[in-house]
């Protein structure tokens, strides 16, 4: 399989970018309600921007950045951006709870897992992926039992839980099985993965209309 993976990961960039140019020109129209998702994508795009460059120049390990910043931070604002956008009450209670999953697995895979700051946990990432993929089945859940469902195009929060559907749902068999697939075939399928998800999320801002303030 003839595959650059350089200009994979650097395609991703620029698509990134791409996607973080059109959320600051219509941030005005994505609404406070998104604002966790907003910085959670844009923080762990620059990190990723930022370990691409510092690992082509010094040829250090970036695990640290991707722990703390990607599976601590990005995945909290994430949940957190979840726990905003349900009203139902039950189904808020349990986001909470999802929430309260998050801080445990954080201290267990700080008390199992040795030097787990400069050693990708691929086990916190699973569970992270489980409770963030349990938070947009409520939303979606939510959704589609509420007057949403007739103005599905033009909202966001519905093509950002699409998006990371994709991307995540999509990155589970490909991580589990990354020791027994070619590299080339693994940031392949990472790289389209990043591209549909990405792609979605540039059609939810272009169709993104922001609703009137009550």
């Amino acid at each position: 399989m003839n595959w650059n993976i350089e200009t994979g990961k650097q395609i991703s960039i620029i698509l990134s970018i791409i996607v973080m140019l059109l959320m600051v020109i219509k941030h005005r129209k994505t609404g406070k309600e998104n604002l966790f998702f907003i910085i959670g994508y844009l923080l762990f795009s620059l990190i990723d921007i930022f370990c691409y460059f510092y690992y082509d120049l010094t040829n250090l390990p970036t695990d640290i950045f991707y722990v703390i910043g990607f599976l601590m931070i990005v995945f909290f604002l994430y949940l957190f951006y979840y726990h905003q956008l349900l009203y139902v009450p039950l189904l808020k209670k349990i986001q909470t709870i999802i929430l309260a999953l998050f801080v445990l697995n954080i201290a267990v895979m700080f008390s199992t897992e040795d030097d787990l700051l400069h050693h990708f946990s691929f086990n916190m990432l699973y569970v992270d992926i489980l409770l963030l993929l349990f938070s947009i089945i409520l939303f979606l859940y939510q959704t589609f039992n509420s007057d949403k469902i007739l103005e599905i195009k033009s909202y966001l929060p519905f093509w950002i839980a699409v998006a990371l559907l994709i991307f995540f749902i999509g990155s589970i068999p490909i991580l589990f099985f990354r020791t027994t697939v070619s590299e080339t075939i693994y940031f392949f399928i990472l790289f389209m993965l990043n591209l549909i998800s990405n792609g979605i999320l540039i059609l939810g801002l272009i169709w993104n209309k922001q609703e009137k303030i009550r």
